[in-house]
């Protein structure tokens, strides 16, 4: 990438970051001096992170492109073993309902999150070397989406089925880009929503939180309730004058 665009793309996730933290702090600051005694005590660990972060962006800028490249599939199955590890009770941790988690006390780190990128990566190093026949479904499409399916099966057994969702979406994403016949997503349209209303009724909270906001007050401390906290933040909103 031009160092130019670098840099804009580097400035304009600092500012995102900076706004986020402050919307943290604008949703939780009530919350945080009610149980924590400090209004502060989310933005201070988001921060922390944003911190961390930006040193973790200056190690990874130092390291060569071609060493991604070199090491895709290395990386990727660094990345399905922990995937594969977090499901083990007592080795993956419980959080909000998925066994998505290695923890420590209340840090946590999800391999999903790196099983994405190193996807990304790999399936971008596999599209550059099989031009020559992406235009065939069965050699140059397939393999990948098989290894795609297996790591979308592997999330949704957390379950996390938003990953899940991304990480498909995504790969899809680089092989329309690669070129690969748009009759070919037309077909794996209608298989995917199959695939998905299936995954619904499997688990009835999903359509739950899909339709929830029909009606958010029938379930105003679960599903509804984001909604409902949105219009609440809607109702009184107004520019206020600092004194």
């Amino acid at each position: 990438m031009n160092k130019k665009y670098g840099l804009y793309l580097f400035f304009v996730s600092i500012l995102l970051i900076v706004f986020g933290i402050i919307m943290i702090y604008s949703s939780s600051s009530v919350w945080a001096l009610y149980k924590f005694g400090n209004s502060f005590k989310y933005v201070i660990n988001q921060t922390l992170f944003f911190v961390i972060g930006l040193f973790l962006i200056y190690l990874i800028n130092k390291i060569d492109i071609g060493f991604y490249y070199r090491n895709a599939f290395k990386i990727f199955i660094v990345c399905l073993i922990l995937l594969i590890l977090v499901l083990i009770p007592g080795i993956g941790s419980v959080r909000n309902g998925s066994r998505s988690w290695f923890g420590i006390g209340s840090f946590g780190v999800q391999p999903s999150e790196a099983i994405k990128i190193s996807l990304i990566i790999l399936t971008s190093k596999y599209l550059s070397k099989s031009n020559k026949f992406i235009k065939d479904i069965k050699k140059g499409v397939l393999p990948i989406l098989f290894i795609t399916l297996l790591v979308f099966g592997l999330i949704m057994l957390q379950p996390d089925f938003g990953t899940g969702m991304i990480i498909v979406i995504s790969i899809l994403a680089l092989l329309f880009i690669a070129g690969v016949s748009y009759k070919f997503f037309l077909s794996l349209f209608f298989v995917g929503i199959f695939g998905i209303v299936g995954l619904i009724i499997a688990a009835p909270y999903r359509m739950n939180r899909i339709t929830s906001f029909l009606n958010p007050w029938s379930d105003p401390l679960g599903t509804g309730f984001q909604i409902i906290q949105s219009l609440y933040a809607i109702g009184p909103g107004e520019i206020k004058r600092w004194r």
